[in-house]
This record gives C-alpha cells, sequence and structure tokens, in this order.
C-alpha cells in the first residue's frame, strides 16, 4: 500500500467523516447517516466458486474502507453496506474494478446465509438447497464511493457503458451498466454541505493549484485554518502540493495552518525571486562573455578579465562558441541552465 492510500484511508476511516462524505453525497449534506450507528467491516472480499467436488476457484482482494450502517427510514431501520475506495491516482478501469468489489460482496454474502442454514440444520425445498437462500432471504445493499484526492479533472470512465467501443443501441440495452460513485473536488460546487474538517480539505485541495484561490480560501475561513487538527493538516500537505513541515507539529492537537501556509507561500516567492536572481546575474555574465568572444579573446583572457576562474565560465564559453556568430543570449543562458 502506497504513503498517499494509507494517509488517505487512516483519515477516512474517521466514522465522522466516512458519514460526512456519504451524507454529502447521499442526502446533499443533510445529516442522515450518524456517526455512531456505523459499524466497521471486514475489508476482505472473498469468493469461492466451485468446479467440481475437489476443485475450487477462489478469489480474494482488499477494500480500503468498509463500515455497516444503520439507517432510520419511514420508521423503519434499512440496513447497508458502505464502501470507500481511495484514489490518489486517475484509474482507467475504476468501474469494472468496483463491480469486482460489489459482486464480490454480494456472493459472500449468499455464501454465509447459506452456511447458517446448513448450520442449523434448516428444512430446504430442492430450489432453495440449489441456491443455499430461501426465498425469504435478503441481502444487504451495497455502495461504494470513490473519492479522487487530486485537483485534475477525472478524465476516466465514470460508468461501465464509457468503457465499451461503440455499440449497436438494441444490443446495448440488455448489457447491464455499472456507474461510479464519485467525488471529484474540483466538481464540487458547495463545500459548506460538509460538516466536518473533510469539506475544508477538499476545498484546499481543489484550489492547491492556484496561489490566488489558495489565499481567498485562507482569507475568508481563517478562524477554521488557525485551528486545524493535524490529521487534515496532513492530507493537506500530502494531496494539496504544499511544503508545509507537518512532523514538527506531531505532538499537537491542531495547527495554524494560516501561518503555516503564509510562511510556504512567502518562501516560494522567495526563492522564486533568488532564482530570478540568479537568472540576471548568469545573463549578464554570458552578454560579457560574448562580446569578449566576438573581440577573438580567449577563454583564458577572458576569466582573468572578468575576474572569474577558468573552471567557472568554461561551459558558459563553450556555449558562446557554439552560438556564433548569431550569439543568442537567451538560448545561451537556457542551455547553459539545462547544464548546472
Amino acid at each position: 500500500m502506497g504513503r498517499k492510500n494509507t494517509i488517505s484511508k487512516d483519515y477516512m476511516s474517521d466514522n465522522i467523516k466516512f458519514a460526512d462524505i456519504f451524507n454529502y453525497y447521499l442526502f446533499n449534506g443533510k445529516q442522515r447517516i450518524k456517526s455512531e450507528n456505523l459499524i466497521e467491516k471486514d475489508i476482505t472480499e472473498i469468493s469461492i466458486s466451485s468446479k467440481s467436488r475437489d476443485k475450487f476457484y477462489a478469489m480474494e482482494k482488499y477494500r480500503d474502507i468498509l463500515k455497516q450502517c444503520v439507517l432510520k427510514s419511514d420508521g423503519k431501520y434499512i440496513y447497508l453496506l458502505l464502501g470507500i475506495e481511495n484514489q490518489s491516482e486517475i484509474h482507467y478501469a475504476m468501474p469494472v474494478r468496483n463491480m469486482v468489489y460489489d459482486a464480490m460482496n454480494y456472493s459472500e454474502q449468499i455464501s454465509n446465509t447459506a452456511r447458517e442454514h446448513k448450520r442449523n440444520k434448516d428444512k430446504m425445498d430442492t430450489r432453495e438447497f440449489l441456491s443455499g437462500i430461501t426465498k425469504e432471504d435478503k441481502l444487504i445493499p451495497v455502495l461504494t464511493l470513490v473519492i479522487y484526492w487530486g485537483n485534475e479533472c477525472w478524465d476516466a470512465p465514470k460508468s461501465l457503458y464509457e468503457m465499451f467501443s461503440e455499440m449497436d443501441l438494441d444490443i446495448l440495452r440488455f448489457v447491464n451498466d455499472y456507474t461510479l460513485n464519485l467525488i471529484v473536488p474540483g466538481e464540487i460546487e458547495d463545500f459548506s454541505l460538509f460538516q466536518s474538517e473533510l469539506g475544508k480539505v477538499l476545498e484546499f485541495i481543489n484550489a492547491s493549484d492556484n496561489i490566488d484561490k489558495m489565499k481567498k480560501i485562507l482569507k475568508e475561513n481563517r478562524q477554521y485554518y488557525l485551528h486545524m487538527d493535524v490529521d487534515s493538516a496532513r492530507m493537506i500537505k500530502e494531496f494539496g502540493k504544499t511544503n508545509i513541515d507537518i512532523d514538527r507539529y506531531e505532538s499537537m492537537e491542531e495547527i495554524n495552518m494560516c501561518k503555516a501556509i503564509d510562511d510556504m507561500i512567502f518562501e516560494g516567492e522567495q526563492k522564486g525571486m533568488e532564482k530570478g536572481m540568479e537568472k540576471g546575474v548568469q545573463k549578464k555574465l554570458v552578454e560579457q562573455v560574448c562580446k569578449k568572444v566576438k573581440k577573438n579573446k580567449s577563454l583564458e583572457v577572458i576569466a582573468e578579465e572578468l575576474e572569474e576562474s577558468v573552471s567557472d565560465i568554461q561551459q558558459i564559453y563553450d556555449k558562446v562558441l557554439e552560438y556564433a556568430p548569431e550569439y543568442d543570449v537567451n538560448m545561451i543562458c537556457e542551455k547553459v541552465t539545462e547544464y548546472y
């Protein structure tokens, strides 16, 4: 398991954030799923099929997170299995991958029910014995949600249909589709629908490629970012394209992210200025070498007159000769920079 997947899995395993993302996706932010009603389930999906008495095929796959949810609706209690798959990168086969997870879970539910009937020595007719379950037995719905933690657009298929090449529509209507349940930060229009710090993390990731948007978010939500929990700050560091030093805050319960990000932006601007100054100095040196080469002066003489060592200007001198007689200063600077 990669570092990013480990961090996002740990973050979303928290029941409050887990409930928050599903309440946003399913109920437009209404608090229908309660964190206290979530029960951790085994993430292992197993499918065993028999070919004969002595031969069988087994398949085992692992989800990121799976929890059982009890939801009250119309005076009745409804049971759901809710899964999350964290994606730090775009996955072009995600519809099939999730479809396999869900199908394996349903298959395992049937197997578990059949084992329970067998253990209880329940009487079953021929049809029930053949399937392993009775007409009254029901499955628990499985809903898998993919969270993409990047700030780019999701350009991969969002359904099984999108993975097919051109097909006759008369045939396609008989092929069952499978649609992804997908969260992409860049497609979220109202981050206020989230009730936990998860919303601020997703909002920051969405703005992470734009300094102006980042500053605006910090200004509008300053009170929150002054007291961000360490886990959320770690997610921002990992997925928000920031170089914040989270390690020094490990012993703290919260971080002043406004100061941390302001410092990061300032340091970045300073480095940009320093880099610009370095380029300016280098360009001036290239121009000086060009003028002296035009006068047919040797490398040693140029180094002495410019009070530079021969080794320091050797590369510049060689590139100036290479681009003679035009002496394109900007091109020479680029090539020298590539070398260094």
